[in-house]
C-alpha cells in the first residue's frame, strides 16, 4: 500500500493498551478485606463461554461481509480461543500452537493484512491492545507478578479470569472496529 493511503495512529488513540492494567487496578480497588479467593472465577468462566462464541460469530459475519484474510485470521483466532475456553484436555497446548501458527501466517502475509490495517489505524491499535491484554492475563496465570502485586496468591485466579474476559471483549471490538465498506482489495484466494 502506498504511503499516502496509510493513516497513522496518533498517540492518544493508543488508550486501549491501558485497558488491561486499568482492569487490574480496578480489581484491586473493588476487592476489599472481605474478599474470598476464587469468588469471581466460576462466574467469569461462564462469561468467557459467552464472549468467545460471540467473537467467533462476529468474525464470521465480518469475514462474510468483507472477505479479507485479516478477518479470517481473527475468526480462526477466536475459534482457537473458544476451544481453549471449553477446557478439553488437548486445547491447552493447542491454543498456543494455533496462536503461534496464526501469528506466523499473519506475519508472512502482512501485506494482505495491511490492506485493511493501513487505512484503519484503530483496527491496528485494538489488535495490539488485545494481544497485550491476553499476554497480561497469561502472565498473571503464570504468577509472574508474585513478588510485585500485594497478596497476589489470594487474587491471581480471579484476576486472570477477569483479564481474560477483558481480552475476549477486546477481541470482539478488534473484529468489529474499522471500515465495513467493501474493500477494493478483496482477497481472491
Amino acid at each position: 500500500m502506498s504511503e499516502s493511503t496509510k493513516i497513522k495512529a496518533v498517540w492518544w488513540t493508543w488508550w486501549p493498551v491501558l485497558l488491561g492494567p486499568l482492569v487490574m487496578l480496578a480489581f484491586y480497588q473493588v476487592t476489599g478485606d472481605d474478599y474470598v479467593s476464587l469468588s469471581w472465577k466460576p462466574t467469569l468462566e461462564v462469561v468467557a463461554l459467552v464472549l468467545t462464541p460471540v467473537a467467533v460469530l462476529a468474525g464470521l459475519i465480518r469475514f462474510g461481509c468483507q472477505r479479507l484474510e485479516y478477518h479470517l485470521l481473527l475468526t480462526l483466532l477466536a475459534g482457537a480461543i473458544l476451544l481453549r475456553e471449553i477446557h478439553w484436555d488437548w486445547t491447552t497446548k493447542f491454543v498456543y500452537v494455533a496462536v503461534a501458527a496464526l501469528a506466523i501466517w499473519g506475519w508472512i502475509r502482512r501485506d494482505r493484512m495491511n490492506r485493511f490495517l493501513d487505512p484503519n489505524p484503530w483496527a491496528r491499535v485494538w489488535l495490539i491492545a488485545t494481544g497485550c491484554t491476553y499476554v497480561l492475563s497469561q502472565a498473571v496465570a503464570r504468577r509472574a507478578f508474585r513478588s510485585i502485586l500485594p497478596e497476589e496468591d489470594r487474587f491471581y485466579d480471579d484476576l486472570e479470569e477477569l483479564l481474560e474476559c477483558t481480552a475476549h471483549t477486546m477481541l470482539i471490538v478488534t473484529i468489529l472496529v474499522g471500515s465495513w465498506a467493501r474493500s477494493r482489495f478483496v482477497d481472491r484466494a
